[in-house]
């Protein structure tokens, strides 16, 4: 058989395969969602296809070509090159007998031709310098002689002149065809019509025109670059697929590989612009999805060309309940392995990098910063400043092209999927950015991106030279790693890209860019979400269960039968308390969750949350912190509106009228007035201790985005970013972990060893025989029975030790109100008709202080003033006496469920008269009556500045400041208390303001 013959027989048969395959578009694209095995070598007979980054096979008569495994050669020399585009995508086609191929390749020569080349003087020629052929071979269209340049000659038909201009080279060389061509003669292109240095005669059918040259700056200019390369990579790397000359499952691509990865990078360059005359619109309209009903198979990957854009269908496929492509098998520490095959400009294969060397990353950081950044679960954030000028001249950057690989294991063999990348620049071809939509379905996902484009910005300037004018930067990437729902498996990593661009007017005036490389991490926290809310509504529930109950509580202490304003203000008060105390308990123990499991979990399974997903967290922040002031408002705001009033119970001396001291009461008022405010939980130093844990001993680290604690991380360490709701978990473990310790201090050592303020102040009243009632309410009070056993107090200090003494040794009476009792605290309930009385003896008294002028008191107005305090002094003194007509109280104690719910049941029969209702005393043995000050309130308070100090760190990430601004607050509250407290005492008591210190 002939060389010409089998050359025909060869391509008959690959063209004549049937073409019943069905077509696929990219939307039934499928080989995407298959992993494949990850090689870094293949055999003998196959090729490493730098599009697919796997083995593929060589064609027939074809093996892995030697010292370069991206390519296929043919098996010997007895086969010449019918076509040869580099990587799978050529022709051995055998030569006749006796004959081999030529040293070009593209021929056949006698081998009947020997040469001593161990001799200088003698080289092996296949042709004349013009091009005839010594032994020619009849015919022979593909074997062609090598020209030299040492003479002016013309080129013999079939050869034309290489790039040196030194050779008559032969048109195979340099034209790419489908097969053979008619009449077994190839023709060359005149210079002017090659294309990139190919002669496109054989591919370019001319159905295809109106290619854009285009970059995509603001100001868009004919790019040199894509000028030289769009035509002829777009005709080499679509060779044969059209619907004539169109293969199925078993026919050889002739793609020229290297094109297709130029054209891709040409497409990257314009951001994917699908409108006519654009890369990406050649390459998805003729390539991907070329015109025809059999062409490509639904799922096959596609030798030699690079996938770029992923079905819109992609977002379905990776939310689907049957997803399965990556297990979640990451434990703590585990990398996620990126890998990146890389591609020059203008198609080569570069190879295949791990992306934790920060190739990925302008701002550069090394090894270090690379493997932080992608430690599974852990979040990642960096930035940094560039200098302009560095981006558009330095050798530090290059110009290099992306695609993006996860490397994930089973059964211990390691395989890879390709990684989605979204270009936030994209723009469809209706004008819109659907990539800065937050509806994730809406994006285009592709494949390829780079992290400076300093080729597409090269123009022709005016005065016709070439000349960098703009250059394109990543000034963002995220990868965007999301876990299902079901944490059993991992969704294909995405990679964002928000692309800026320079101008050459930003050159040489210091201009600074800022760059940004992040890593972030989700999953679907619906159900956690709904958890939390659901936990919510039934504390809620309860919760207004509860304000309801104590706003009743509070309407029976009124005394009023009416309900007005003032209830329904009282029942939002007590609304506002419940859910502050309610939203923070749940945002407590979201965080304390949360901290937990993320930073114990060995099997990484949790994530932090994202900025959306924790927009009910931060919800939850704001509302327990305004609520819970408001609700302290009302706290300070009822304590300065009580009644009180200091009863003396001291006599006149015989014989003297009106001469009994004063400065008793001033003396116990004063007292209370410091006692207002007290509190067992020491604010000051349970700020200064939180932050000695938080920032000495540097728990705060705890906080970080990633699982584990490093406590003290190394100076060369990246330091993750910290994640608020951790934040909020470790600072309010460290809240509630000392106020613990200071209560049962207080509680168990400090007012059992050194002081207790409570009983000190009813001690004091026993010594100074003043008797305190306190009505927070109308009808509802507390009563301390400051009656001293010695009948007087008002004596010399002999006096006093004595009748201490007489106390200590028994042999005087008690101090309590019944005979016989110790018990001087009581809880009051006074009747309706009592409350009349004593309001009326009020008034009296109130009146007469309103008259007083506060720069001149007269005699007269002084004594009417004290009688009209002596008036109710007296009233107070015969009630607690049973001296009192028609007023009489019984001494009780409460029961157990009165005591839990601080309501007492039996308060008032509905059936008495106003004239037959009796006050009730109900003994306190708990100091009940501390509710009247801070003291009684304090989980209130120590909620409200834990939820300051969280809320301020929630937004300023500042522990400090947070501790700052939680004292200024405090000390704000604690200073309103004391001065409007103090103005009540004055106004209420007869005692100057300037006695109350």
């Amino acid at each position: 058989m002939s060389l010409l013959e089998s050359s025909l027989l060869l391509f008959f048969l690959l063209l004549l395969i049937s073409l019943s395959i069905v077509s696929a578009q990219t939307s039934s694209y499928t080989a995407y969602r298959t992993s494949f095995l990850y090689q870094t070598s293949c055999t003998s007979n196959q090729y490493f296809d730098v599009a697919l980054l796997q083995c593929s096979p060589c064609p027939a008569n074809a093996q892995q070509k030697s010292g370069d495994s991206t390519k296929c050669e043919c098996i010997n020399d007895n086969y010449y090159y019918g076509v040869n585009q580099g990587g799978g995508s050529l022709l051995c086609i055998p030569c006749g007998s006796n004959y081999v191929r030529s040293i070009d390749g593209f021929g056949c020569i006698t081998t009947n031709v020997s040469c001593d080349l161990t001799s200088s003087t003698q080289v092996k020629s296949e042709a004349q310098l013009e091009g005839d052929l010594y032994t020619p071979v009849s015919p022979s269209p593909a074997s062609q002689p090598r020209i030299g340049n040492a003479t002016c000659v013309s080129c013999q038909s079939g050869t034309w002149t290489d790039q040196p201009g030194q050779r008559c080279t032969p048109c195979a060389s340099v034209t790419p065809r489908l097969g053979q061509v008619q009449n077994a003669n190839i023709t060359c292109c005149n210079t002017t019509t090659v294309q990139d240095g190919v002669c496109l005669k054989y591919i370019d059918d001319g159905s295809v025109s109106g290619f854009l040259y285009q970059n995509i700056f603001t100001s868009p200019t004919t790019s040199v670059f894509i000028q030289q390369h769009l035509r002829a990579s777009f005709f080499l790397c679509r060779m044969n697929l059209n619907s004539t000359t169109a293969q199925a499952a078993t026919r050889q691509l002739l793609s020229n590989a290297t094109a297709c990865q130029l054209l891709a990078n040409i497409a990257a360059m314009q951001f994917y612009n699908g409108l006519n005359g654009y890369a990406y619109y050649f390459y998805d309209t003729y390539i991907w999805n070329p015109p025809g009903s059999s062409v490509w198979t639904i799922s096959s990957n596609r030798t030699s060309i690079p996938f770029l854009a992923y079905p819109s269908t992609y977002t379905q496929d990776i939310s689907s309940s049957t997803y399965n492509w990556i297990p979640a098998t990451y434990n703590q520490n585990d990398l996620l392995r990126i890998k990146l095959a890389k591609y020059s400009p203008t198609g080569k294969f570069l190879g295949l990098f791990d992306a934790f060397d920060t190739y990925m990353q302008l701002c550069g950081g090394g090894y270090t910063d690379g493997q932080a950044a992608f430690t599974f679960g852990a979040q990642f954030n960096k930035a940094c400043n560039i200098r302009a000028d560095a981006l558009w001249n330095s050798t530090l950057y290059e110009t290099a092209f992306f695609d993006p690989y996860v490397v994930l294991t089973r059964n211990g063999t390691d395989y890879m999927i390709p990684c989605p990348v979204v270009i936030l620049n994209y723009h469809s071809t209706t004008g819109s950015k659907p990539n800065q939509n937050s509806d994730e379905s809406t994006w285009s996902y592709n494949r390829r991106f780079f992290l400076l484009d300093r080729i597409s910005g090269i123009t022709t300037t005016t005065s016709g030279t070439n000349g960098l004018v703009n250059i394109n930067y990543a000034t963002t990437i995220k990868i965007l790693t999301t876990l299902t729902s079901g944490e059993a498996y991992i969704q294909p990593p995405v990679i964002i890209v928000g692309y800026s661009q320079l101008s050459l007017s930003d050159i040489g005036k210091g201009t600074i860019v800022q760059v940004s490389f992040a890593s972030t991490y989700r999953m679907d926290l619906t159900q956690q979400v709904t958890n939390i809310w659901i936990a919510f509504g039934v504390i809620a529930f309860f919760g207004l269960v509860l304000a309801f109950f104590r706003t009743t509580i509070w309407y029976s202490r009124k005394g009023d039968d009416n309900i007005d304003l003032a209830v329904i203000g009282e029942f939002s008060a007590y609304i506002s308390n419940i859910l502050a105390t309610v939203f923070f308990i749940v945002l407590a123990g979201v965080s304390v969750w949360w901290l937990i499991f993320y930073k114990r979990q060995d099997r990484v399974s949790l994530v932090i949350p994202t900025d959306a997903q924790q927009a009910s967290f931060t919800a939850l922040v704001v509302l327990a912190f305004s609520l819970k002031t408001i609700d302290i408002l009302h706290l300070i705001f009822r304590q300065t509106m009580v009644d009180i009033f200091f009863m003396d119970w001291e006599k006149p001396q015989a014989g003297i009228k009106d001469n009994v001291s004063i400065w008793r009461t001033y003396f116990v008022a004063n007292e209370y007035h410091e006692i207002q405010a007290f509190r067992r939980i020491n604010v000051t130093f349970q700020i200064f201790f939180v932050l000695f844990l938080l920032k000495v001993i540097n728990l705060e680290n705890i906080a970080t985005m990633e699982p584990g604690v490093t406590l003290f991380p190394s100076d060369n360490d990246y330091q993750p970013g910290y994640s608020s709701i951790l934040r909020v978990g470790i600072a309010f473990s460290m809240w509630l972990a000392t106020a613990l310790v200071q209560y049962l201090v207080y509680i168990i050592f400090y007012q059992r060893f050194v002081e207790d303020k409570i009983i000190n102040f009813i001690d004091l009243c026993s010594v100074s025989n003043i008797s305190v009632f306190i009505f927070t309410d109308n009808l509802y009070g507390y009563y301390i029975h400051g009656l001293s056993p010695h009948g007087t107090t008002d004596v010399n200090i002999k006096d006093m030790i004595m009748n201490l003494e007489r106390e200590s040794n028994q042999l005087s009476g008690k101090r309590g109100l019944q005979t016989k009792s110790e018990e001087q605290t009581f809880i009051v309930q006074i009747s309706r008709n009592f409350r009349k009385v004593y309001t009326e003896a009020c008034n009296r008294y109130h009146i007469q202080r309103s008259r007083q002028n506060e720069n001149v008191m007269g005699e007269k107005q002084a004594e009417s003033l004290m009688a009209a305090y002596q008036n109710l002094n007296g009233i107070l003194c015969a009630f607690i006496n049973h001296s009192l007509p028609g007023h009489e109280y019984t001494i009780r104690e409460r029961t157990f469920q009165e005591k839990v719910l601080n309501y007492e049941f039996l308060n008032r029969n509905p059936y008495q008269t106003l004239e037959s209702e009796q006050s009730l005393f109900f003994v306190d043995n708990d100091r009940n009556l501390i509710r009247a000050i801070f003291a009684g309130h304090e989980n209130s308070l120590f909620i409200w500045n834990m939820a300051t100090f969280i809320f301020i760190d929630y937004f300023a990430f500042n522990y400090v400041l947070a501790g700052i601004v939680t004292y200024i607050l405090n000390f704000i509250a604690i200073k309103i208390c004391m001065s409007f407290g103090r103005r009540n005492l004055s106004t209420k008591t007869l005692i100057p303001k300037s006695f109350l210190i």
